[in-house]
């Protein structure tokens, strides 16, 4: 079963209140071994206590904004991809760039672009999405990017017999 990432509303804990695990769980609808773990992980209980153990708001937040940050990545870089394989920032392949134009527009000025490429690390297709304007800069930048076209072939008589290629 994969791992489900929850994001917490933070806005819920009031920071002056001590909470028990099991309010903790019923506030964000958990499993009683999730907030459990949690304080194996670092979420610090109000010492004193024996049963129930307290944990105060405050830290109850931090901790949670902390967990958060750390799952957060880190910006691409102009020439970077997320690969799915890898699980983190990569280039493509040299002169493996290729850019689709969709049509679609993003705001009054640009138009949707999908930019295309090959990991260096695995061989697997990296697809980053884009506008018309940020491609314009990434090729003064001097990212060898070719706009992919896509052909219709096969005869004009038939249409059973005509397939899509991209060129």
């Amino acid at each position: 079963m994969a791992k489900r990432k929850m994001r917490y509303n933070t806005n819920l804990i009031r920071v002056n209140h001590c909470y028990t695990i099991k309010e903790i769980k019923e506030l964000f609808g958990l499993h009683i071994g999730t907030v459990q773990n949690w304080t194996k992980k670092g979420l610090k209980v109000v010492e004193g206590y024996t049963k129930p153990f307290y944990i105060s708001g405050e830290e109850l937040k931090y901790f949670l904004k902390e967990r958060a940050k750390k799952r957060k990545s880190p910006p691409l870089k102009a020439d970077e991809f997320r690969c799915p394989k890898c699980c983190g920032p990569r280039k493509s392949l040299p002169l493996m760039y290729h850019l689709e134009i969709t049509g679609k527009k993003l705001g009054k000025k640009s138009k949707q672009v999908y930019i295309k490429g090959i990991c260096e690390e695995c061989g697997q297709p990296l697809t980053r999405f884009s506008s018309d304007r940020n491609v314009r800069e990434l090729m003064k930048e001097g990212l060898p990017i070719t706009e992919q076209q896509i052909v219709l072939i096969g005869t004009g008589d038939s249409s059973i017999n005509t397939g899509i290629q991209r060129g």
